[in-house]
């Protein structure tokens, strides 16, 4: 059993970024058409990247593909598991980003391509984090203000 948590008690944003490492184009763009044709993921990025990394007790050199596929929080497992079944490699990096805030219009995107049946997303006024205040008087992260200042209740006298 792994020492690491596989779900994440304090994910909470309203969408996710799966992220995984393919050989090649040709190998990732298969793939990414499945998972897309299966909409588990509305969205996805392929970038090529250079990879360093330790395989069987050697340092290792590697061109590879990274995608990111852009999802929301239902429809992480499956992605997951589909990722998983038909990965080419024998120990796939396959890894999820929670997404605390995202722009509403792509939120709805998100929702009107994977879920449409799901009730829109809340837009605003929410906490935007796990630590955020809920409620009246809760500030947008955006708004800051200067520590309030007491002042004196004696009146003063100017010479």
């Amino acid at each position: 059993m792994s020492p690491y948590p596989m779900d994440p008690a304090e994910a909470r944003g309203p969408m996710r970024i799966v992220l995984t490492t393919y050989p090649d184009a040709e190998s990732a763009r298969r793939e990414t058409g499945r998972i897309l044709r299966a909409r588990l993921a509305a969205c996805v990025d392929l970038t090529p990247i250079d990879s360093e990394y330790w395989w069987r007790g050697e340092l290792t050199r590697a061109r590879e593909v990274l995608v990111s596929f852009k999802t929301v929080p239902k429809f992480v497992g499956a992605l997951f598991r589909a990722i998983g079944r038909t990965h080419p490699y024998e120990v796939p990096w396959i890894a999820e980003v929670d997404v605390h805030r995202a722009h509403p219009a792509y939120l709805r995107y998100l929702a009107k391509v994977l879920d449409p049946a799901s009730p829109p997303p809340p837009l605003g006024g929410g906490p935007t984090h796990p630590g955020a205040r809920r409620g009246r008087g809760g500030r947008s992260p955006a708004r800051t203000r200067a520590p309030h200042r007491l002042r004196s209740t004696r009146t003063r006298t100017h010479r």
